[in-house]
């Protein structure tokens, strides 16, 4: 398994969605011969420090990010690309939270589009966009 990265993973800091708690992810990762993992709990980086001590300590990369929620309930999947990305990443979790109620945090897609420096953004779950369009066969 030695090419294979997960870049979608979330842990017990996604609630009702990842039940493993960072270091946990991180050894299964090492035990399977993962040489990079990331970690993209739901709409937070609240378990990021554990996960970034525990990936080094196992000499795995550590890949940061989110799943964030769009304004429309629609999700993508951002990865931090380098210190530019993290601060976006950061600002745009920080907006999400701060500029809806509580629990349901949400971002607009300009506003993501503003702070896209240093982020990789992927497709999401199937609540992306575009998984949405192929199980409506739109594609």
């Amino acid at each position: 398994m030695n090419g294979y990265v997960e870049l979608h993973c979330h842990s017990n800091f996604s609630l009702l969605d990842g039940a493993s708690h960072p270091e946990e992810l991180v050894a299964r990762a090492s035990e399977i011969g993962m040489s990079a993992l990331a970690l993209t709990d739901h709409d937070g980086l609240y378990g990021v420090m554990r996960f970034y001590k525990a990936a080094k300590a196992a000499g795995i990369k550590p890949i940061i990010g989110a799943e964030i929620t769009l304004d429309g309930n629609q999700h993508v999947t951002l990865l931090v690309k380098n210190n530019r990305g993290y601060t976006n990443l950061c600002r745009l979790l920080t907006r999400a939270h701060l500029n809806h109620s509580k629990g349901s945090p949400s971002t607009a897609f300009s506003l993501l589009a503003e702070h896209s420096s240093g982020i990789i953004c992927l497709s999401g779950c199937r609540k992306g966009e575009v998984q949405r369009l192929v199980l409506q066969d739109k594609t």
